[in-house]
């Protein structure tokens, strides 16, 4: 069979994000399940990095839809962000007996918050803005053309690791926390250009995607006890302060977990690169 050429392998892929954005649309203005919104964010952040790795192909072609996903991810990403650091501090604050009361209270001010960004949330994918950008979404899929039929999928996927790399081999055993959250940028820029390249049906960026799927999602967890040591600092009171130092100990020992897991994360990823792409890196 011949196989597709790059556009329409785009083409496919753009269309998944469009339709997953449509089914949790009304999810998320429900917001009965967090899920809902964490698939709608998926779908954006995906669509971005879709764009942003095919710029060789495209160029400038969906730059403009790129603006509008940038708004949205900007209107959903406080709540997803509260909806995990919710659901991760009530685990934490359970065993905090006997001070369990001052993290109930960090918890309840969080809750608060994320009521206020969910009005901003439903006002947005309530506004003619939104229904704009799904119109200038489904449009924009048929008439997307190769600028360069010779840009190969894989060539891109493979320039997007070497970009990673680069960043990876920058860091230190205590490098600063940005400059690891940097890192997990660059994978998830990896991770979607290699899911791109497989739509070619190569296995091996299959496997290259995972292993950079796991990359990402273990700095990750490094990110997000980042946020909740500088959150619940921020919410510190005489009532909680107890409860906020022990919180602070569990998320430093989170992170450094995630340190010290982070080379056998990055040796998976080199081991898929080398079948995927044939080099040592």
């Amino acid at each position: 069979m011949e196989k597709a050429p790059a556009i329409d392998d785009l083409r496919a892929l753009l269309e998944k994000q469009l339709r997953a954005l449509e089914r949790s649309e009304q999810g998320v203005r429900d917001g009965a399940d967090v899920e809902d919104l964490h698939r709608f964010r998926v779908a954006t952040r995906r669509s971005r990095a879709l764009i942003r790795a095919s710029r060789p192909l495209i160029r400038d072609q969906l730059s403009g839809l790129d603006r509008e996903l940038r708004w949205l991810g900007g209107a959903s990403g406080p709540v997803r962000e509260l909806d995990v650091l919710i659901d991760h501090l009530r685990s934490v604050v359970d065993e905090l007996d006997p001070d369990q009361a001052g993290g109930e209270t960090i918890i309840s001010s969080l809750e608060r918050e994320r009521l206020q960004q969910r009005e901003i949330l439903v006002r947005a994918v309530a506004s003619e803005r939104y229904r704009e950008l799904l119109t200038r979404f489904r449009d924009a899929l048929p008439s997307l053309k190769a600028v360069d039929d010779d840009v190969e999928l894989g060539h891109l996927a493979e320039d997007e690791l070497k970009r990673l790399r680069a960043a990876y081999d920058e860091l230190e055993p205590d490098s600063p926390d940005d400059e690891l959250h940097a890192v997990r940028i660059k994978a998830k820029h990896a991770r979607y250009s290699a899911e791109l390249a497989a739509q070619t049906g190569d296995e091996s960026l299959t496997a290259l995607a995972e292993s950079l799927r796991d990359l990402q999602d273990l700095i990750g967890t490094h990110q997000d006890a980042v946020v909740a040591e500088e959150r619940v600092r921020a919410l510190s009171n005489d009532d909680s302060r107890v409860a906020v130092g022990r919180i602070v100990e569990l998320e430093r020992q989170r992170r450094r977990h995630v340190r010290a897991d982070l080379g056998t994360a990055w040796k998976r990823v080199e081991r898929s690169a080398r079948k995927a792409f044939g080099n040592e890196g």
